[in-house]
Formats: structure tokens, C-alpha cells, sequence
């Protein structure tokens, strides 16, 4: 007898699971905990894609007795990439770098970076720039040594950025730049959104990027990267 009733017992518990499904019950924060496991992680996935990252650190957290803590640096970065869903790879963990260019204030001139190739023999170079919120590269320009000044292009895939030229006119509106930075010369920009690419203007001219408040990761593609060749408008900062 029990054999018999046992699939109409199972049919009616699966039926009820399904009408409560149907009744959308509310969703508790952790997705697991949801019967209906696929409404609650729709539910949560469109709360987290409402929200905006927001910056977490400050220079407070950077810098203890004046020296740069850069796996601190390595953790904001880490806390930017689980937001946005971007894994950390073996790769990243072996070379991703931080740096505050040596001015001091990676909160607001700083990046994160990987060079994914940079090829010397065939000329080409890819790039993922990290930027936390309303963070900076310092202005700097490419020029020719024994190899081509450098051309580059940029798209935002997360957040978006300030991508600013000295080729143009003045745009009004530019963002405050930081006083450890100094005065600029690209006093052109456009306002970078998720998708676009903008190439570099012109070769050897100055330009930056600047995050937004919700910071920026950034793909690069350009010709070979020459350190040499690097020139940054403050004197003092280096890479």
C-alpha cells in the first residue's frame, strides 16, 4: 500500500513547491536559502546591478609611516573585481602590479595594471588598466626612441572614465585635478561609457584617463610599450 500512494505523495509535494514558486515568496539576502532558487538569484542579481561601486579606501588605508602599502592597494582592487564580476586569475595574481606613480596619493593618482603582452619583435601591446573610484593616471605622453612613439586605444568594460586629450579644445566641466598631480595640459575630455573606444588623438601628445565615482577597468590595445619613451607632465612621477 505505501509503495502504491508513495508517487502520489511525491507529486503533491512537488506540486505545492511549484505554487509556492508560482506566489513569489520573498527572497532572503542569500540567494541559497531560496526555494525557488532561480526567482531569488534574479532578484539579487537586479538589486546588484542597481547599486553602484563606490570607494571604499582611503590614503588612511594606503600608507602607514608614509610608505606605500601595496597589498593593501591589491585588496581594493580585489574588492573593485568582485563587484564587477571579474575574476582574479593565477595570471593577475602573478602579475598585476599597483603603483602610485611615487607621488604619494594612490587614492587619487594611482592604477592597477596588467600587461598581457607587449611584444617587442611584432610591435603590439595589450593592456588592462584598473582605476578605483575618481583615481587617475598621471598625465603623460609616448614619444619615439628606437622604436615608434606609441599609439593606443582604449574601451571601458566596467564603470566609466574621463578621457582626456591637450589635442582640442577646452571642455567645460573638467574634473578637479589632484594637487599632488599638478597642472595639466589636456584640458580636452569626453566622458568614456562601457563599450566605447577612443583612440589616442595624435602621437606624442599628452592625455590621461580618470575614473569616475564608480572607477574604471579599462582594456588598452596600442603598438609596443617602450618605458623609455614614457613622459609625465609632473616631473616627479614615474612607472
Amino acid at each position: 500500500m505505501r509503495k502504491k500512494y508513495l508517487p502520489s505523495v511525491l507529486s503533491g509535494m512537488v506540486l505545492l513547491l511549484l505554487v509556492s514558486c508560482m506566489n513569489k515568496p520573498v527572497a532572503t539576502s542569500n540567494e541559497n536559502n531560496c526555494l525557488c532558487g532561480t526567482e531569488c538569484y534574479q532578484k539579487y542579481d537586479k538589486s546588484k546591478k542597481s547599486m553602484s561601486y563606490s570607494k571604499k579606501y582611503t590614503n588612511a588605508d594606503f600608507y602607514k609611516d608614509g610608505k606605500f602599502q601595496q597589498d593593501v592597494a591589491m585588496e581594493a582592487m580585489k574588492d573593485m573585481f568582485a563587484f564587477y564580476d571579474i575574476p582574479f586569475t593565477e595570471l593577475m595574481a602573478k602579475d598585476m602590479w599597483v603603483t602610485d606613480f611615487g607621488l604619494g596619493d594612490f587614492e587619487h593618482v594611482g592604477m592597477g595594471g596588467i600587461f598581457w603582452v607587449n611584444n617587442e619583435k611584432y610591435g603590439y601591446f595589450a593592456h588592462a588598466i584598473y582605476l578605483l573610484p575618481g583615481q587617475m593616471i598621471p598625465e603623460h605622453a609616448h614619444v619615439a626612441t628606437r622604436y615608434p612613439a606609441k599609439h593606443e586605444s582604449w574601451q571601458v568594460q566596467k564603470g566609466w572614465a574621463y578621457n582626456c586629450s591637450e589635442v582640442g579644445e577646452v571642455t567645460s566641466g573638467f574634473p578637479e585635478i589632484p594637487a599632488t598631480h599638478g597642472p595639466v595640459k589636456s584640458r580636452n575630455y569626453v566622458i568614456q561609457k562601457v563599450g566605447e573606444v577612443l583612440p589616442l588623438k595624435e602621437l606624442a601628445t599628452f592625455h590621461f584617463l580618470m575614473a569616475g565615482p564608480e572607477g574604471a577597468i579599462v582594456s588598452e590595445w596600442a603598438t609596443y610599450h617602450d618605458n623609455a619613451g614614457l613622459r609625465f607632465t609632473n616631473s616627479n612621477a614615474a612607472l
